[in-house]
């Protein structure tokens, strides 16, 4: 579907569910989204200015626009900083996917800007408190609203207090597994093993964004405006969160800094606690840090998988693939440092 037909089926929409006559104008594609498709638009009758959010042909690993919609709206009900959310729609609406509408939020995404733009150096000084306070507001939503009920549903079974971190290796070795067909991934088989064996018990669970990380969150010269990307949300142990921001690859070459290139783990760790999270949580850190590698590891050659089975021929699919190396490097990394083990 071109932009122009994208356009116009947009605004048939809108215009079938309460805003009869409108019209949509300055429809723009955003950069990033490997599973949806993001645009900037506007309407003829003024602000704000909104963005969709559309399904990528085979884009999504978990979740659908419908349940993004209702994530967003508990969080912002939490008080945790996200766009305000508006209509959505499935594939039978004529957009070419499932989708929502959402306000657009001022500011930006791009972490090697944030990290490395001396006009975002009073951000990155702000921003450590910021994360800890949103990961702390986030862990707190209720997840007994019905509009979470999804949430639960999915949520492992059963009465050993390390299902929820189990659940995340035997997703992700599943993919392994498939994935296994033409190599063998020593090093990704082990870590799994590892990981099964010192796997954290989970005496709170808690929603889980998911996806936490430096390029998920939009920022400007103050520090953080809103917290994006919610389809990878599930419940689980919500240190799970802080591990994956620790992850070396969305530090973006400012290393020294585990938490995302801004902090250390030790005052990440003290600011999420000074917000009202979950406190003593040191040995589960390191566990999902490593968990985190492992799991980036897998996505990258799922992703790479894509583009060289031409289910989405895209170059940015394909240079993914070659970060599994530099991860497995990490991994360990970690393991003879001991700080992911």
């Amino acid at each position: 579907m071109s932009d122009d037909d994208l356009r116009k089926a947009l605004e048939q929409y809108l215009r079938g569910h309460g805003r009869p006559g409108v019209a949509v104008t300055s429809l723009r594609e955003l950069s990033g989204g490997a599973s949806c498709r993001v645009y900037a638009f506007e309407l003829d009758c003024g602000p704000p200015a909104l963005v969709l959010r559309l399904d990528r042909a085979g884009g999504g690993v978990q979740g659908t626009r419908r349940e993004e919609h209702a994530l967003l709206d508990a969080a912002s009900r939490a008080g945790v900083t996200v766009p305000g959310v508006h209509q959505f729609g499935d594939e039978a609406d004529g957009l070419g996917g499932a989708f929502f509408v959402m306000d657009l939020v001022p500011g930006e995404a791009l972490a090697r800007r944030l990290l490395r733009d001396e006009r975002y150096a009073a951000a990155r000084r702000a921003l450590p408190a910021q994360l800890g306070r949103e990961l702390a507001r986030l862990h707190s939503i209720d997840l007994a609203q019905p509009s979470l009920s999804f949430l639960t549903a999915r949520a492992p079974a059963g009465e050993d207090p390390r299902r929820y971190a189990l659940a995340e290796v035997e997703r992700y070795r599943q993919i392994l597994d498939v994935m296994s067909a033409d190599q063998p991934y020593p090093l990704l088989r082990l870590t799994a093993r590892w990981l099964e064996q010192n796997a954290p018990e989970v005496r709170r669970p808690a929603l889980v964004h998911g996806d936490f990380r430096i390029g998920n969150v939009m920022f400007d010269e103050r520090g953080l405006t809103a917290v994006l990307d919610w389809e990878l949300s599930h419940v689980g142990d919500p240190i799970e969160d802080l591990g994956w921001l620790c992850v070396k690859t969305w530090r973006f070459g400012n290393d020294s800094l585990a938490a995302g290139g801004l902090c250390s783990r030790e005052e990440l760790l003290g600011y999420y606690e000074a917000a009202g999270g979950i406190g003593g949580a040191w040995s589960a850190l390191s566990w999902w840090e490593l968990f985190g590698n492992w799991k980036w590891a897998i996505i990258c050659r799922m992703q790479a998988g894509r583009h060289t089975a031409g289910k989405w021929p895209d170059v940015e699919l394909a240079a993914i693939g070659r970060r599994v190396a530099e991860t497995e490097q990490e991994i360990l990394s970690l393991m003879e440092s001991g700080d992911g083990c």
